[in-house]
């Protein structure tokens, strides 16, 4: 087996925006125990993020997390899996389990780390296959970008999905954060003064000093994920809601009924 996928192309850009990310990874899987990422948005915050979150075990994964382990049923795609915690504990489970990364040193790293199943790829560009469980956690939705990027992904999402199956995924909603957004006429999409969508945000990673370039992440409230969905053919449940706007969504295609096992809507504390 080859170090990545040959079929897999990384552009440059990519490479510019999520290094600073690998390089912490491999640098705390090479003994470094303070490595950490400087994690800087385009509304003026910042935030630190230890490289071991992404190594941790289930005891320290959030409540919705545990759940949305639960909830997954057959063979798992785990889109944007980082170092693969959430990949081992469903593998350890019985899960036959496809783990994915945009970098190659991520793909490697993932293997070295006993994910026997990992590939390279993204949101736009999956593997080849059908799995019965889509799985994006740690602000999974993130990943489409934007809210045309959630278009565009639950459009294409048949192909990956076996039929009966789901995708299971994590955000945050963000209007509860965003003074004085408005609702679009005729709608109920949030958007900022400067018209653009609250949980659109420009992120940029830094590790040891290296900047990465700007890159989005959607943050997607309940009430707009199900307006997108419904016009892809999903419907949207809403298995959990945790603190400060966090909520984890499972959604199958429409006209197959609700997947079983979910739970109520309850809230859920992020332990």
């Amino acid at each position: 087996m080859t170090a990545f996928d040959p079929e897999y192309d990384v552009s440059v850009a990519v490479r510019a925006c999520w290094e600073p990310h690998a390089r912490a990874l491999l640098a705390f899987a090479a003994g470094q125990a303070d490595a950490q990422l400087l994690v800087v948005d385009d509304l003026g915050d910042s935030d630190v993020l230890p490289a071991q979150w992404f190594f941790r075990g289930v005891e320290a994964f959030p409540a919705l997390e545990r759940l949305a382990l639960d909830l997954c049923e057959g063979r798992v795609l785990d889109l944007g899996a980082g170092a693969g915690c959430h990949s081992l504990v469903l593998q350890e489970r019985g899960h036959p389990v496809c783990a994915v990364e945009i970098l190659p040193e991520l793909v490697d790293l993932l293997r070295r780390r006993g994910i026997r199943d990992a590939r390279g790829g993204s949101v736009f560009q999956p593997p080849a296959g059908r799995w019965d469980t889509l799985l994006m956690l740690m602000n999974g939705w993130g990943l489409p970008e934007t809210l045309a990027g959630l278009e565009r992904f639950l459009g294409e999402a048949d192909r990956l999905v076996t039929p009966g199956g789901r995708i299971i995924a994590d955000s945050t909603d963000m209007r509860r954060f965003a003074a004085g957004w408005r609702s679009e006429a005729g709608t109920r999409l949030a958007l900022r003064e400067d018209g653009r969508y609250v949980g659109e945000i420009q992120f940029q990673l830094e590790f040891a000093g290296g900047r990465g370039a700007p890159f989005s992440q959607l943050y997607v409230d309940p009430d707009t994920l199900s307006a997108v969905a419904e016009r892809a053919g999903w419907n949207v449940e809403i298995a959990a809601r945790g603190e400060n706007g966090a909520f984890l969504s499972v959604l199958h295609r429409s006209g197959e009924g609700a997947p079983s096992g979910l739970p109520s809507d309850a809230p859920l504390t992020r332990g």
